[in-house]
């Protein structure tokens, strides 16, 4: 088949196509993860016995790390959709390609933190004693107002990761496209002021983040106000970013051959 073709590939085969690739990457990653929690335990056992709380600590150590490696993966995922013959030549529209990719990527994650959340929910069984000591004072927080500012958080989480991806996306669309038409003094112009707003946009995000934290406190006294907020402004930035990117993705056909 050929852009353009009569007959255009449907969202769920698309979504197969773009995500069962993903998802074998994120049980890969995962199992790894666990062959390193099981063989530090083992390690720590043999040598100096496994201390309170150990379990759990080494768990999210390894977890954490698998996390920013997924991502990694999935960002790499994402741009060489945009630059394969295998994927720009399949029958659909630009738009389709490009929120369907995306979303591939988020029901990965999204999957890989399940798997996360089954196995520290597993260590903190075993943790459990030293956890409740460790988060005596949080106890007395009612339960409804912990679950939506834990809630919060997850969706914070997941929209920052789509803009993130929808940045590098930005940016990765803007040099190739200008890299086919600028001038050299043109093109080092246009990417030098392209990086200098990514690197304001990252300074802002770091900062919101920080302001986040100093008030993560009060979020579990029932002021979601700031979790609200920065969500939102992540969204719509993420949003813009998606409709640049959609449109330079139409203006922008070059790809590399298999």
């Amino acid at each position: 088949y050929m852009r353009g073709a009569s007959v255009m590939t449907s969202f769920g085969s698309l979504f197969k196509v773009l995500g069962m690739q993903r998802f074998r990457k994120m049980n890969d990653v995962a199992g790894l993860s666990l062959a390193a929690i099981f063989v530090s335990l083992l390690w720590s056992w043999f040598t100096t016995g496994i201390s309170s709380g150990q379990v759990f600590s080494v768990t999210e150590s390894w977890l954490g790390s698998a996390s920013m490696v997924v991502w990694i993966l999935l960002a790499i995922d994402n741009e060489h959709v945009y630059t394969r013959d295998t994927f720009r030549l399949i029958p659909v529209s630009d738009m389709k390609l490009y929120l369907t990719n995306l979303l591939a990527s988020l029901s990965a994650f999204v999957y890989f933190g399940l798997i996360h959340l089954v196995l520290m929910g597993i260590s903190a069984r075993i943790d459990h004693k030293f956890l409740m000591d460790l988060t005596h004072g949080v106890a007395d927080t009612p339960v409804q107002k912990a679950l939506i500012t834990m809630g919060l958080l997850i969706i914070l989480v997941l929209v920052l990761m789509i803009l993130i991806w929808t940045t590098i996306s930005f940016a990765h669309l803007v040099v190739r496209t200008t890299g086919s038409f600028l001038p050299n003094i043109g093109r080092r112009i246009v990417n030098a002021i392209l990086y200098l707003l990514i690197i304001y946009l990252v300074v802002r995000v770091l900062v919101y983040l920080f302001e986040l934290v100093s008030h993560f406190g009060v979020s579990f006294q029932g002021d979601y106000s700031p979790f609200i907020f920065m969500i939102s402004i992540f969204l719509g930035l993420a949003i813009v970013e998606a409709i640049i990117n959609i449109f330079l993705l139409k203006k922008w056909g070059e790809t590399i051959a298999n």
